[in-house]
């Protein structure tokens, strides 16, 4: 086993940041794995546990492969093994099971892969294991408690549905994503078309599997064996690209709320560019770093204009976006969008050098927080494995951010707000009757 330290970021953190959370000894400790880089069968990784045993288990494949006018598949099926027995055990004899010996099951669908999580004490090992090992691959999905979840799934989307911002991302998806599964989302009407044979054939298609395994805490080699043995297909990563075709320009839509919406994105660097790290930092100074981020500074506290508003990058090796959204009252939306040219405006101008240091110190700082559990270490450790990310990337970003000039962030922001956007205005579909 090669002892390798992960996440080496958390040693970066400054010294003057008392309220942040310090988990230098924590990050001391190794993240032992039997392979350290690539996603290969028999990839496990390991830390020493903190009174609890945790086993992570992440598979290829999540919501991305809901079929078309089937979206929702996954959460459905995830729900579905959780609360609607296994192959031996009835709903209710999981149920009991799990509560008798305080034993926590969570299996949540990303887009590109599935995330399991157990918990439980050492001395349940022997009881948690199988249990695990039996809903993920002898799942018995009884009609009436997947029912019940299908209820509770349609329930969630119908009140979602009739949010202002819901409606302002689902307009911006299916322009920038169009003829690519991401423009599609769950619907009450695609919850309603999903079939059993539907579930059983997606469960087939992520949980044969073999999975990348994270322990926290110490288990018996058996145990560990039994995990990896249990999933026999290997896997290579298939990423997601870019947006195939998309679609800009000013798009409108209507919701049942009585606030309106501004909403712009396009697509930015990749985790994979040069600048990637100071396109973080562009975007904590645009919107994403509150109220001393130049859009809360301009459009919600000096104009008054915006209930809130906030800045996105997102990014991963094969593509990017940034956005920006302003939730706002009807009759201020186009102030609004001229608040937003204005924030533009002065990026395009200059960047005040003590803005850009502020914004370097909060984004290293926020960079080390998520990171302070072994849990959390192992879980991001996994994620890089899946997307085939060197394991020192954290380190390499740090170092980054820490060295970026006021020149280099001045240049990311400039990028991050430069060319065509996908444009969406909403606005309530009576508003005279907010008066």
């Amino acid at each position: 086993m090669q002892a390798h330290k992960i996440v080496i970021v958390l040693l970066l953190l400054l010294s003057g940041c008392a309220t942040v959370p310090d988990p230098r000894t924590l990050a001391q400790q190794p993240v032992n794995t039997a392979i350290p880089v690539a996603p290969k069968q028999g990839t496990v990784y390991a830390m020493p546990g903190t009174g609890l045993n945790h086993i992570l288990m992440l598979f290829p494949g999540g919501t991305i492969l809901d079929h078309h006018g089937k979206e929702g598949t996954m959460e459905l099926l995830a729900s579905g093994m959780l609360k609607g027995g296994s192959k031996t055990l009835n709903p209710a004899q999981v149920e009991e099971t799990l509560g008798k010996y305080a034993i926590d099951i969570s299996i949540t669908p990303q887009r590109e892969y599935t995330l399991v999580r157990a918990t439980c004490l050492p001395d349940v090992v022997e009881k948690a294991v199988p249990l695990v090992l039996e809903i993920l691959t002898a799942p018995r999905l009884d009609e009436g408690r997947v029912e019940i979840e299908r209820k509770i799934f349609a329930d969630g989307l119908r009140r979602e549905e009739e949010e202002a911002a819901t409606i302002a991302f689902d307009t911006y998806r299916s322009r920038y994503y169009r003829g690519d599964p991401r423009a599609f989302k769950p619907t009450q009407a695609t919850i309603a078309a999903i079939t059993r044979e539907d579930l059983m054939d997606l469960h087939r298609r992520v949980f044969t599997n073999k999975p990348i395994l994270g322990i926290v805490g110490e288990l018996p080699s058996t145990f560990v064996d039994l995990l990896q043995g249990s999933f026999a297909a290997p896997w290579t990563p298939k990423p997601i690209g870019p947006a195939p075709d998309p679609e800009f320009g000013t798009f409108t839509a209507t919701a049942k709320e009585r606030q309106a919406v501004l909403l712009l994105a396009h697509g930015a660097p990749t985790m994979d560019a040069p600048d990637y790290a100071a396109c973080v930092v562009a975007d904590q100074l645009i919107g994403s770093g509150g109220f001393s981020s130049l859009l809360v500074k301009e459009v919600r506290t000096k104009q008054g204009l915006a209930y809130s508003t906030d800045s996105f990058y997102q990014a991963r090796p094969n593509w990017g976006i940034f956005g920006l959204i302003v939730i706002t009252e009807p009759k201020d939306l186009a102030k609004a969008r001229s608040a937003v040219d204005t924030v533009l405006s002065h990026i395009r101008r200059g960047l005040a050098p003590e803005d850009v240091a502020w914004a370097k110190q909060a984004v290293m700082n926020s960079h080390a927080v998520p990171y302070n559990t072994p849990t959390k270490i192992i879980t991001r450790s996994m994620d890089l494995a899946f997307y085939g990310i060197p394991e020192d990337f954290d380190d390499a970003f740090i170092a980054k951010v820490a060295a970026l000039t006021p020149e280099e962030v001045q240049a990311a922001a400039i990028k991050l707000i430069t060319g065509p956007w996908v444009e969406v205005l909403v606005n309530p579909e009576n508003p005279m009757s907010e008066h």
